[in-house]
């Protein structure tokens, strides 16, 4: 039986993450837990305080939990390949050994951490699985709308209108993760994260991240997004042999000099090339010709189908090689993106 001070933090624990991501992966929780979900919100809440309080649901279930959705999606990645000489340092003797020549020790190994500290704060490194994985945590504060509070006040002549908003804690996690399995590594930047504040993440990830491995090394095989860009929006085209492509382009600018073309759907769900008319113009576009253009930002739907479920919309932004994920995702969705992504190299 769970003890009082592990119910009330799990509670707290699972309307944060119901707050930041929404109740669609605390479902598939309790669906893998076995436990009833119900038919509305109210069934959903009280069915999830009921395994909470009677045990059925654990710290322990949480914490495993959150490693595969918390986090993950609606974030900025940078995506490296990682190469053979790169990969002979990964081994786990020699990054052990790195972590405490670095008195890093304290986070080897450890637990989920719950509580988040106003300021980013490296809180594990493990390397399991042939995954090399780092996390940071930190609270990042935001304000969402109580209309509720809203209220009028007259004075004078004059009509005066207050909204009211509510201050939230949310939780933010930036991850860098090196899959030796597939030779791609990733750093993960959160979005509530951002500006300057994202610019800092980079440079704290990257600093660690040099305690651990020739980060040069690294960063030389960063994949090129605007190679990326291009190759997705040319290989997606509709054609008489594939008539449905798996990914669909959205938006695609492609750059050459001081100019760009952009071919692009108003609809956030359909490609640029499903109206005939502007697929007669893409079509009119060689690949020869594209030799000499790049993609500067594009924005593609990952359709349902080798290994993902639904529908996923990707940005890219060829300037600084980013990758965006505009959905909450799970780990194994993000790393599936990101494994058709390489491909496109």
């Amino acid at each position: 039986m769970s003890s009082a001070t592990e119910i009330a933090t799990l509670k707290r624990l699972a309307a944060g993450i119901i707050r930041a991501q929404g109740n669609r992966f605390v479902k598939e929780l309790l669906r893998a837990k076995k436990i009833r979900i119900g038919l509305n919100k109210d069934d959903f809440e009280r069915h999830l305080t009921e395994a909470i309080e009677s045990g059925q649901l654990t710290l322990e279930d949480v914490e495993q939990w959150l490693n595969e959705v918390e986090g993950w999606g609606n974030q900025h990645v940078y995506l490296f390949n990682i190469s053979p000489t790169l990969k002979r340092e990964l081994t786990l003797p020699k990054v052990r050994q790195r972590v405490h020549d670095a008195g890093l020790d304290d986070v080897w190994d450890a637990p989920t951490v719950l509580a988040f500290p106003d300021q980013p704060q490296l809180t594990s490194i493990s390397f399991r699985d042939s995954v090399l994985r780092l996390v940071w945590q930190e609270a990042s504060p935001g304000w969402v709308p109580e209309p509720e509070k809203n209220y009028t006040e007259q004075e004078g002549l004059d009509t005066y209108e207050y909204r009211a908003y509510r201050k939230v804690e949310w939780r933010a996690v930036t991850r860098f993760e090196a899959h030796l399995a597939s030779d791609l590594a990733a750093l993960f930047i959160a979005n509530p994260i951002q500006g300057e504040e994202h610019q800092a993440a980079v440079a704290e990830a990257e600093r660690v991240i040099a305690l651990l491995m020739d980060l040069p090394r690294l960063k030389s095989g960063q994949c090129n997004i605007p190679i990326v860009s291009k190759n997705l929006d040319q290989k997606n085209v509709p054609t008489n042999k594939t008539p449905n492509p798996p990914v669909k382009a959205q938006k695609s600018r492609l750059g050459s000099g001081d100019a760009y073309v952009e071919f692009a759907a108003n609809a956030s769900d359909k490609a640029y090339w499903e109206v005939p008319a502007i697929q007669n113009v893409r079509n009119s576009v060689r690949a020869q010709q594209l030799k000499v253009f790049h993609g500067t930002e594009g924005v593609f739907i990952f359709q349902i189908g080798d290994g993902l479920t639904r529908p996923l919309r990707v940005q890219l932004h060829g300037k600084d090689h980013r990758i965006r994920l505009r959905a909450e995702m799970d780990a194994g969705e993000v790393w599936t993106i990101l494994t058709k992504l390489s491909f496109y190299q």
